[in-house]
């Protein structure tokens, strides 16, 4: 029962951040992941969905636009999963950048993590999402299968290599283009702050003349 229960919290979860949440930067990848997890849910498929959404956020804070909801989703996942420490950091900060959301998150820590749910920390930096492979998880007989051809594919192997490529290229150029809006934001500023002077000067050199 309460498996179902939470299931069910993760699923709609899910579906209103993905209706939340739009455009570049969104939980894009989610959706497939989460529909293959409701097909058929196993803790390997709950693991992915859990590195969904911790790309999701990592991808949002690069851009400075956090999304309503991803971590209370993610919080909900690492639950599921065991990690109820973690998880309950995730639910602070859903209620720290969120606090519309504080009664519901509060629901979800009561819920998932109640002896956690003291603790106040937050913690809103970089997810490091190849550490979550390191939460045992069991495999079916399939998904070990699976695992076992594709750790022997070369093909498979390449793949994995080009999409780690691929995947650190866009975070390169995702900090790159977040360091010349900075720069441009504080050429901006000075170039205010250069005209609030000259009209202070301007000020005070009319009040200065001789009548």
């Amino acid at each position: 029962m309460k498996r179902i229960k939470i299931y069910t919290v993760l699923c709609l979860l899910a579906a209103g951040l993905a209706a939340a949440c739009s455009g570049e930067g969104s939980l894009v990848e989610v959706p497939a992941t989460l529909m293959r997890y409701q097909h058929h849910p196993t803790e390997a498929r709950l693991l992915a969905l859990a590195k969904s959404y911790a790309e999701a956020i990592n991808r949002n804070l690069e851009q400075q636009t956090p999304c309503p909801g991803q971590y209370a989703d993610y919080g909900v996942a690492l639950a599921r999963l065991g990690q109820n420490t973690q998880a309950n950091i995730m639910f602070n900060n859903e209620k720290m950048l969120f606090p519309n959301s504080s009664q519901y998150v509060d629901f979800l820590k009561q819920s998932l993590t109640p002896n956690q749910a003291a603790d106040m920390r937050t913690d809103t930096t970089r997810i490091n999402v190849e550490a979550l492979d390191s939460i045992p998880i069991t495999y079916t007989p399939e998904e070990e299968a699976l695992r076992r051809q594709q750790a022997e594919d070369p093909e498979y192997k390449r793949q994995m290599k080009q999409k780690a490529q691929e995947q650190r290229k866009k975070e390169a150029e995702a900090k790159r283009e977040a360091r010349k809006a900075q720069r441009l934001a504080e050429q901006e500023a000075q170039r205010a702050e250069r005209a609030r002077q000259d009209s202070i000067s301007r000020a005070q050199k009319q009040v200065s003349k001789p009548e």
